[in-house]
């Protein structure tokens, strides 16, 4: 029983817009692809330092989390009272599992 290995859609994507990449790495060696391996890792590395840094990115992502917290709050109390009523059912005797 052999499992056909496959790569997957969401890199395939990506993947198929860089045919130059996609046929030099189809043709590479052991040594060649450990290469692209290595650049491509530092390439992350560096692309999520510069992230990291970004004040304007940081400053968006701080004023979305001020902006949303009411909503975050309210849903977490909804939550809360949903999660504390079913514990009541529970230990009221209701069979809360549903599933088949």
């Amino acid at each position: 029983m052999s499992t056909e290995v496959v790569f997957p859609k969401k890199w395939a994507k990506v993947i198929e817009s860089l045919p130059e990449f996609k046929d030099a790495a189809d043709a590479a060696s052991v040594e060649e692809l450990k290469k692209i391996v290595v650049t491509s890792e530092s390439n992350i590395y560096v692309i999520e330092k510069e992230k990291l840094a970004d004040v304007k990115l940081n400053a968006a992502k701080e004023l979305t989390k001020e902006l949303s917290a009411g909503y975050r709050e309210a849903a977490k109390v909804q939550n809360a009272k949903v999660k504390y009523a079913l514990f009541l059912l529970e230990n009221k005797g209701t069979d809360l599992d549903h599933r088949e």
